[in-house]
């Protein structure tokens, strides 16, 4: 949602993957939960999952033209890449402020 964990209310980031320094509504300090690769790589596994049943499809029917799996299927993974990687680095960062898991 790109919410707070803490409180709910206030925008988690401040720039697409830049999270703020603080909660401004619960000053709750958002700088020592580091993300680090954990988004990126849960971004790879979720994309692969929705675009495999395409890309099975595409190699079971060679009638289909070449170019839908040379520019759609990689222009596809780049789109969904953008749309879901920062609710995924939000999501990582609840999960890692939840559960209290080491910051360093």
């Amino acid at each position: 949602m790109g919410k707070c964990p803490n409180c709910g209310q206030a925008k988690l980031f401040r720039k697409y993957l830049k999270p703020v320094d603080a909660c401004p509504n619960c000053s709750e300090p958002w700088t020592a939960v580091r993300a680090d690769d954990g988004p990126a790589w849960l971004t790879i596994i979720v994309v692969g999952h929705l675009l495999a049943p395409l890309v099975i499809e595409i190699v079971r029917h060679p009638e289909y033209p070449m170019w839908l799996g040379a520019i759609g299927l990689p222009l596809t993974a780049g789109i969904l890449s953008l749309i879901l990687l920062q609710p995924i680095k939000g999501l990582w960062i609840g999960v890692l402020w939840t559960t209290r898991a080491p910051t360093s």
